[in-house]
């Protein structure tokens, strides 16, 4: 019954804080930190190059500019280009007729498309936006929507963290951008990701690109608008590869443009809030990387962070009960030293877990039970039980006032 009292209680203050406007930006700030992200801060190593996937920078480039980057890229047989930017109206007709054309000649292209106007009930998108019809006749579309928190459009300032493998576009079940293009290069291992089943999926972020500051070096092998305009690479860079196109700024290090551009667990102001570091073309990569690497995140299922907040609550009932009869005095000072103890050991336990097995244990209600443990049970001990008995009752509604004798001299 105590440990039923601490959820109910615990309950309760959750659902007063989500209506407290007052403190909302406090709220938010503290949601948009996980403990994770320590590991990418203090505790990994930078992994190797990523050899696999080149990124091609577009800036602004008109149509015609594009088309002569894919072009250039294209004539040196990559794998499957990938394009992360849109072309949903017809503009100037000579640029439109070479950017099909420089599009048609791609082997194996994926372009980006985004899901719109989600049907919450049903769980399916009833619209799409795509580029315009003369550049889709070659073009596998999937989709690019991003995940930055529950309930949260990628246009609001949150970190992106997690992405959605696959969603459902009124019948049919359509892949991610960065899962279709790594379905091209090695079908075997995305069967392999997508038998997980898992509705969202934790990015194991391996790096940045060149001028993004990260707290990683460089990862993934980039090309400037210039450098592919100059052919400045050799062309086993391109040659069997993974290619993506996208925004990068207008030039790469470029300060002051922050378009499609994310914040990540490699930011290197993990807490509080800096600039975004991770433009949406890198975060397909990086989740292009995950997957062919086949170094997932492990997440603990629902069922068992509520099982293991349940039984810590009850152990916790237990031990702070015979603490709270046999040794009253020593009751605050016991239970306060324990409840530290035992949230640095969550703590530990879930920025480890993470770092060592990939394991993202989500054990925030376990903490929210052991910080609110000790004062709650004092609570059901001190009001709930004695209102339940005849003694405790009579006690709390009886106010007989005591007479006192005055004595003047």
């Amino acid at each position: 019954m105590a440990t039923a009292f601490i959820f109910l209680i615990i309950y309760v203050l959750s659902s007063l804080l989500n209506r407290l406007e007052a403190i909302d930006p406090i709220g938010e700030a503290l949601e948009d930190v996980e403990f994770t992200d320590l590991v990418y801060s203090n505790l990994r190593e930078a992994p190797p190059a990523e050899d696999d996937i080149v990124l091609i920078n577009i800036g602004r480039l008109p149509r015609a500019g594009v088309a002569e980057e894919i072009r250039i890229i294209n004539k040196y047989n990559p794998r499957v280009v990938g394009i992360d930017s849109f072309f949903p109206y017809p503009k100037d007709p000579t640029q439109d007729s070479i950017l099909a054309v420089a599009l048609s000649e791609v082997e194996n292209l994926v372009m980006a498309s985004k899901l719109l106007n989600l049907k919450e009930e049903q769980n399916y998108f009833d619209s799409m936006r795509i580029s315009a019809a003369p550049f889709r006749p070659n073009a596998d579309f999937a989709f690019a929507n991003l995940v930055t928190a529950e309930g949260v459009t990628q246009e609001d300032v949150k970190t992106c963290r997690t992405f959605t493998p696959t969603l459902k576009y009124k019948d049919e079940i359509q892949m991610a951008f960065a899962v279709r293009i790594a379905n091209y290069y090695a079908p075997e291992k995305v069967e392999k990701f997508l038998a997980r089943g898992n509705a969202v999926e934790y990015i194991d972020f391996k790096g940045n690109s060149i001028g993004s500051e990260s707290n990683f070096a460089t990862t993934f092998y980039a090309l400037d608008i210039q450098d592919v305009f100059n052919e400045n690479f050799t062309p086993d860079v391109i040659e069997g590869k993974i290619v993506i196109f996208g925004f990068m700024g207008d030039y790469f290090g470029d300060p002051y443009n922050i378009e499609d551009k994310y914040f990540t667990p490699l930011n290197v102001k993990y807490a509080g809030r800096g600039a975004p570091d991770m433009y949406g073309a890198v975060i397909h990569a990086n989740i292009i990387s995950m997957i062919l690497d086949q170094e997932y995140v492990y997440q603990l299922d629902k069922t068992y962070q509520l099982l293991a907040a349940i039984i810590l609550c009850y152990l916790n009932v237990v031990a702070f009960m015979w603490v709270y009869y046999s040794l009253p005095n020593w009751y605050d000072g016991i239970t306060k030293l324990t409840q530290l103890v035992e949230l640095l050991l969550i703590i530990g336990l879930i920025i480890y877990s993470y770092h060592w097995f990939n394991w993202n244990l989500e054990l925030t209600l376990a903490m929210g039970v052991v910080a609110a443990v000790g004062d709650s049970l004092e609570v059901y001990n001190g009001v709930v039980k004695n209102m339940f008995t005849k003694e405790g009752r009579k006690e709390l509604f009886s106010f007989k006032r005591k007479t006192k004798k005055v004595v003047i001299n």
